[in-house]
């Protein structure tokens, strides 16, 4: 599995954006490690044994993100990123990492990955501008698929019409309520 802080990968096409994905690991600082540290940190310098628990942390959170990844389906991870956060009163540190699932393939064609990439963003700007080519009945179908992902399939018609009366109600005629539901 491909996992890059970039946003696409040189000689590979997004074949699809899965969605993002996380990996996150809690470690405190034992009695011990807090000793050390103390320690560490009269004399000046380097303190190793935070160093030793954060590198481990990193590595943990890096697959836990992976796992998360292949189980939908991903083979790699772009744009990833790390963050840090003390928590339980700098008592424990939270180490996590972040990503966008894709599936990628090797690029056979003479374009180059930026191409690639610029047509993954074009294509996601797109829709945005392709409603004035679809016809009523298309949004409307588009509209309940949508709201079965947020309302599940028995509730997305109730959900939808529910909101296009409430637009109606503000003096929106069906169809207008129904196109600005779609650009929402």
């Amino acid at each position: 599995m491909f996992v890059v802080t970039t946003p696409y990968i040189p000689g590979y096409k997004i074949r699809k954006i899965i969605g993002p994905v996380y990996g996150m690991s809690i470690r405190t600082r034992g009695l011990g490690g807090q000793i050390a540290a103390t320690l560490e940190s009269i004399i000046g310098g380097e303190i190793t044994a935070y160093i030793e628990e954060a590198s481990k942390a990193r590595r943990e959170s890096i697959r836990r993100m992976i796992e998360m990844a292949q189980k939908l389906g991903a083979n790699a991870i772009i744009a990833v990123d790390f963050e840090t956060s003390d928590i339980l009163n700098g008592t424990a540190t939270m180490f996590s990492c972040y990503g966008t699932a894709v599936i990628v393939e090797k690029i056979e064609s003479g374009k180059t990955s930026i191409e690639d990439y610029l047509e993954i963003f074009i294509k996601k700007i797109e829709p945005l501008n392709r409603e004035k080519y679809l016809n009523l009945e298309e949004i409307y179908e588009r509209l309940i698929k949508r709201y079965e992902k947020i309302y599940g399939v028995r509730a997305a018609s109730f959900m939808l019409e529910k909101e296009i009366e409430k637009l109606q109600k503000q003096g929106l005629s069906r169809e207008e309520a129904i196109k600005k539901l779609y650009t929402r």
